[in-house]
């Protein structure tokens, strides 16, 4: 109990700091946690791990384009799926779980190799930011790639000067490139700087490659079977685009990406800081090596990912995130560094408020992240179970949704399919007899749809409605076999 005691006296504020981490990021995890398109197709195929083991050497598709993501976030769920027995809000409890661990390395990271105030503003400003928050309860490739991120920082900064650090560092770089390409950009400044700043400059690169090369086997082995397939269809989406993004459009998406991440999506107090952080990068001059070692990181990494955005078609702040991790730890040090200290915690104080104060706001949503409004993974798994149960009765089904873009209902089809349904497949919605669609109350609607999911069961009729709260409805659709019965007057019938 001693040393228990000992480390509860010593690191007292930190635990202040995790206690809140939890708070921000469990509280109504439920309701807030994101439950789209791409985690029903993620959670499909984690289910089919699990119950067949069906292993993958793939994610699913990109956003951007006709590529994939690597499996490594899909082998993350998977024992979290085995442990709460497929049920979705594994999904968020990864989330959590990487996020939590993620502040602690962060904390263990600035402690080791600068102060302990360093440490405490760091891992504060990360456990409050509010896109930090929604990275820790929400399930999505590149919203685990955080941990990955500092564990490489914590390896880039070691003194050792063995060739198996670099080794290291390279296949932790190498997993965070199959969480998601934007890791590339990480991946090349650790690159330039072998190449630039360290001794035995080969071998470093070298060893560096070999565990890039180990981090990112399963696409390798992937592509080796299947004539670079990915890499063909990446390269045939950048023979497709056109970057259109201009100085200001790049320059906007920096201080956006500023306010996100690091001042509670103000954005006066984004540009702020990132003016700062700039031009104490280029005006501070100190020796310490780790201080160097990161701010020549940081550059690096700032003039990759400028030289990426001249070429992509697309940019978004969370492209940019590697820079945002390195300034969650570079911002605080060079505060304490170049202010008074009563001045410096002032002002990280005022940042750390400013950011608790946006995150606790969005404690009162109604929904998740990017989802409709009242939609929540709770309502989702209700609306499963209730299928469960009806479609007993009413075989041959498949399952839509009216409220949002995913009109293939993913999310629904994952928790119909855990309690025991078996929805038809996404192409199969003409040979259906049923379906099972999420929309609000306004029945005339659904009539008039015309998506093609809805649309090549008619005529038909509602069956059954089920309210599930803030005019969140689940309705089966039954088709009529006779075609000249008035469709309008079909759903008054109900």
């Amino acid at each position: 109990m001693k040393p228990l005691k000992s480390i509860i006296k010593k690191h007292w504020p930190f635990l202040v700091v995790l206690a809140v981490a939890f708070f921000l990021r469990l509280y109504r995890l439920d309701q807030l946690t994101t439950f789209g398109s791409d985690q029903g197709q993620d959670f499909l195929t984690v289910k089919d791990m699990v119950l067949e083991h069906k292993w993958t050497l793939l994610g699913i598709k990109t956003s951007v384009g006709a590529f994939f993501q690597g499996p490594v976030y899909l082998y993350i769920l998977y024992p979290f799926f085995w442990l709460f027995k497929l049920q979705p809000i594994a999904g968020a409890i990864a989330a959590v779980t990487l996020s939590i661990s993620t502040i602690i390395l962060l904390y263990i990271t600035c402690l080791k190799y600068f102060s302990k105030e360093v440490a405490f503003f760091s891992s504060f400003i990360f456990a409050v930011s509010p896109e930090f928050v929604r990275y820790g309860n929400t399930p999505l490739y590149q919203h685990f790639l955080p941990f990955f991120i500092v564990l490489s920082i914590f390896i880039f900064l070691s003194k050792k000067e063995d060739l198996f650090t670099p080794v290291l560092l390279g296949i932790v770089v190498g997993i965070g490139i199959e969480l998601h390409l934007l890791n590339i950009s990480l991946a090349l400044a650790y690159f330039l700087f072998y190449g630039l700043f360290s001794k035995e400059k080969i071998k470093k690169v070298f060893s560096y490659g070999i565990g890039i090369a180990v981090g990112t086997g399963p696409t390798i082995i992937f592509e080796l079977r299947h004539q670079f397939l990915n890499t063909n269809l990446f390269l045939n989406y950048q023979n497709s685009t056109v970057s259109k993004l201009s100085l200001v459009t790049n320059f906007w998406q920096w201080i956006k990406g500023s306010a996100m991440f690091l001042a509670g999506n103000s954005m006066i107090t984004g540009l702020i800081v990132l003016l700062v952080t700039i031009l104490l990068l280029l005006t501070f001059k100190s020796a310490l090596t780790n201080y160097l070692k990161i701010k020549e990181l940081t550059v690096l990494t700032a003039g990759v990912i400028l030289l990426f955005t001249l070429r992509f078609s697309v940019s978004e702040p969370h492209y940019i995130l590697p820079w945002w991790i390195l300034l969650v730890i570079l911002f605080p040090f060079l505060v304490l560094q170049v202010f008074p200290k009563k001045i410096a915690f002032i002002l990280l104080t005022l940042l750390i408020t400013v950011n608790l104060g946006n995150s606790l706001k969005q404690l009162n949503n109604d929904q998740g992240y990017n989802m409709p409004p009242g939609l929540t993974l709770g309502k989702i798994d209700q609306a499963g179970s209730i299928i469960g149960i009806d479609s007993k009765t009413h075989e041959n089904f498949n399952v839509a949704s009216t409220l949002d873009g995913g009109t293939r209902n993913y999310p629904l089809r994952y928790t119909a399919e855990i309690y025991g349904a078996k929805p038809g497949g996404v192409e199969n919605f003409p040979a259906n007899n049923y379906l099972y669609l999420m929309s609000d109350s306004n029945k005339e609607k659904i009539f008039k749809n015309e998506t093609w999911e809805i649309s090549v069961i008619k005529p038909f009729i509602i069956g059954k409605e089920w309210n599930l709260g803030d005019n969140v409805y689940l309705y089966r659709l039954d088709r009529v076999k006779t075609p000249n019965i008035d469709i309008i007057s079909m759903w008054t019938l109900n």
